[in-house]
């Protein structure tokens, strides 16, 4: 099938890039595998037609029509292709979508005219007028009407203008919003498999349907459809009009952006799984799991109500260590609208409810098996008003705790109901985040699908496809003004996505080019990237539009020193000095350049004001001692290193504590700190001897023979 595919991609790049001889020669290949006789006319007919249309260009004789004529061939070819695809992929590929087809058509009677009748038949109206069934009975009868209508448009092929009115009269008149969000759904996923002008037209109009769960799901569909079809969307006029009467309402625009910002959030759930699933689990375990069970070896002796008492201790063991912050983070996370929950069911996608592909996209509604069970019930009411668990996940938590033992199942409840009340209450206070929890919801059923799905080998992951939304000029015609470029940006931004937030603040500067602002982010964008020249140009063009901003001041002097310009360096921390007079980062810094520069001098005066004002003297040691052995202060030196040394040292302080020792012709006292040093740092003869010949040069300055320090080195290890 590779071939195949390699042949169709072949085809609709010719098309694209207006090369139509390829074009035909490729589809006369295509079709002969499929060997459909109408479309080998169909594909004569236009041939004839782009021939005539060349006859008249070569002729030189004016065609006001040839335009039209050939915008309608390139439609026409790539509706031709797509059909032949189509027809031989539904006839061989192997992949789960095309063996559904072949099974779904070949075992089901089932006409889209008998479906729609059955949908009518249990609407709550008709049910109202049918006594003889039992409210489960109702249930499962929708359950499995709920599969039924999903495969049935997923798994469609190309609509005519009738079918297309047909699943446009139930999702506008369906009183089971139920399943007119699943045909929306099963409408994406067909779209992502072929292009459907008709299907995508119904998208469009479900865009503006007054339910929140249907327009919301259409709105994803949508920006997916528009990625995945760019490049051909300006040949098909209803789709476009459509798509700008839409854009006409800012409400719509705010939605698209708010679908952007659900899958630019959806880049960092891996992250967060691993963070919960890597560390902090794991460290739960092992520094507070053994605690926790200590604590918990509770006498035997002790009567109910002591028993009931929680030990004021475990939540000291949390303090104490640095779980509280990773929770802490967790829950930042979580306010942000981050999907931290997805780690928590990845292991909730196996039961045998997450068989049916339909279900995992199907909004939570009252599960069959709770009709008869009251606390079961009193669940489904709760996990229906929750918004912080997505549809796919509710499910995942009510199948777990439904096959809990009944005094688990009760404390589960419990406890579930009033973590929810709290984040009701909470979100009650944002308006927006209520508003727009049906597309974050959907965004994270989508996620769960395409990342745990058994079979999700079968499906390109649209999570990972590239590009990304903003960069498709269709998409970018929508959200391209400032407001919303800024959004976005600045989601990038927050999230640590530096290359795209760079990406946006470079457009959003050719709107603003006097915004230092943006200059100053697109530098530390830069900066994060390790693209450090590119950085320093940027921040310099941010000085020049705001030429006393003490950040973007701290910022070209920390890059002049990376970039080892210490020179450089120091004109701007001194600048920022000027700015920032109390500020002991900058006086240490500017020290450091005078170190670097070789003013060992003026490097030892910022270095021992630093030491007078700040705290964290041990920090400020090493470098006195440092220059005080540069400046033949040695003594002084030996002074700071013995200091540190009481402290916390680490080799390099064991090494140059050595220097000093040296430098006064204390050998037995440094080769003693040369061994320390060895020994800290666990070093063979070659990498001791590499570290020590760094230090060589500073070593002949102060007087030191650099014959006589290789017999140093030399002695540490054969004596």
């Amino acid at each position: 099938m590779q071939e195949v595919q390699n042949c169709f991609d072949n085809i609709i790049q010719s098309i694209e890039q207006y090369k139509l001889k390829p074009a035909f020669d490729l589809l006369e290949e295509l079709i002969s595998r499929v060997q459909d006789w109408q479309l080998q006319e169909q594909l004569n007919s236009l041939k004839n037609t782009y021939k005539s249309m060349l006859y008249y260009l070569a002729k030189n004789i004016k065609d006001c029509e040839r335009e039209k004529i050939h915008q309608t061939l390139l439609r026409s070819l790539y509706q031709i292709a797509d059909i032949a695809l189509w027809q031989i992929k539904s006839a061989n590929d192997n992949s789960l979508f095309y063996e559904q087809r072949r099974t779904y058509y070949f075992s089901v009677s089932e006409t889209s005219e008998e479906l729609i009748n059955a949908l009518k038949n249990i609407s709550e109206n008709n049910l109202l007028l049918n006594p003889y069934k039992d409210e489960k009975e109702k249930v499962l009868e929708k359950e499995n009407l709920n599969c039924k209508i999903f495969r049935k448009v997923w798994l469609s092929n190309h609509w005519t203008i009738e079918e297309k009115s047909r699943w446009t009269k139930i999702i506008y008149q369906s009183y089971e919003k139920t399943i007119s969000c699943l045909i929306v759904t099963a409408l994406t996923l067909n779209l992502l498999e072929t292009f459907d002008e008709k299907k995508a037209i119904l998208l469009l109009e479900a865009a503006q349907n007054e339910y929140n769960g249907i327009s919301e799901r259409a709105l994803v569909g949508i920006v997916l459809f528009l990625r995945k079809y760019n490049y051909r969307l300006h040949l098909y006029t209803e789709i476009t009009e459509r798509l700008n009467n839409l854009a006409e309402n800012p409400k719509f625009i705010r939605k698209i952006r708010h679908t952007l910002l659900q899958f630019i959030s959806s880049k960092e759930t891996e992250k967060i799984t691993r963070k919960i699933t890597d560390e902090l689990i794991p460290e739960i375990i092992q520094k507070v799991g053994t605690k926790v069970g200590n604590k918990l070896r509770i006498s035997s002796s002790l009567n109910e109500n002591e028993i009931e008492d929680k030990n004021p201790e475990w939540h000291n063991l949390i303090e104490t260590s640095n779980i509280g912050e990773k929770l802490q983070e967790i829950s930042e996370w979580q306010i942000e609208g981050a999907d931290v929950m997805h780690s928590s069911f990845i292991h909730l996608k196996n039961y045998p409810f997450f068989k049916e592909i339909s279900n995992w996209f199907i909004p939570f509604t009252t599960p069959s098996e709770a009709i008869d069970n009251q606390k079961l019930m009193r669940l489904v009411n709760i996990l229906k008003t929750s918004t912080f668990l997505c549809n796919s996940d509710k499910y995942s938590f009510y199948l777990s705790v439904s096959q809990m033992p009944e005094n688990a199942r009760k404390i589960m409840i419990k406890q579930f109901a009033s973590e929810t009340t709290n984040t009701m209450r909470e979100d009650s206070f944002n308006i927006s985040q209520t508003i727009n929890h049906f597309t974050k919801q959907y965004v994270q059923d989508l996620y769960r699908f395409y990342k745990l799905y058994p079979q999700k080998q079968n499906f390109e992951d649209i999570f990972e496809i590239q590009p990304e939304f903003y960069k498709v000029p269709i998409i970018y015609q929508l959200i391209g003004n400032e407001q919303n470029l800024s959004a976005i940006g600045e989601y990038y931004f927050n999230k640590n996505f530096f290359e795209e937030a760079a990406d946006i603040y470079d457009k959003l500067l050719q709107i603003n080019p006097n915004n230092d602002v943006l200059y100053q982010k697109k530098g530390y964008c830069l900066q994060m990237m390790g693209q450090l020249h590119e950085s320093l140009n940027t921040y310099q063009k941010a000085e020049l539009l705001n030429a006393n901003h003490s950040w973007t001041i701290k910022k070209l002097a920390y890059l002049y020193r990376i970039l080892k310009n210490p020179k450089e360096a120091l004109y701007f921390y001194k600048k920022a000095q000027q700015l920032n007079p109390e500020n002991l980062s900058i006086q240490l810094n500017i020290g450091h350049c005078y170190l670097e520069i070789g003013e060992f001098e003026q490097a030892l005066k910022y270095y021992f004001k630093v030491e007078y004002l700040t705290e964290n003297k041990e920090r400020i040691w090493r470098y006195i001692a440092w220059c005080s052995l540069l400046t033949n202060r040695y003594q002084q030196a030996i002074n700071f290193f013995n200091k540190i040394i009481e402290k916390n040292p680490t080799m390099t302080d064991y090494l140059n504590a050595g220097h000093a020792q040296l430098a006064i012709e204390n050998i037995e006292e440094a080769i003693r700190s040369y061994k320390l040093a060895i020994e800290k740092g666990n070093y063979s003869y070659e990498e001791f001897a590499r570290i020590f010949s760094q230090d060589v040069p500073q070593l002949i300055k102060v007087g030191i023979k650099e014959k006589n320090i290789y017999l140093i080195i030399d002695t540490c290890y054969l004596l």
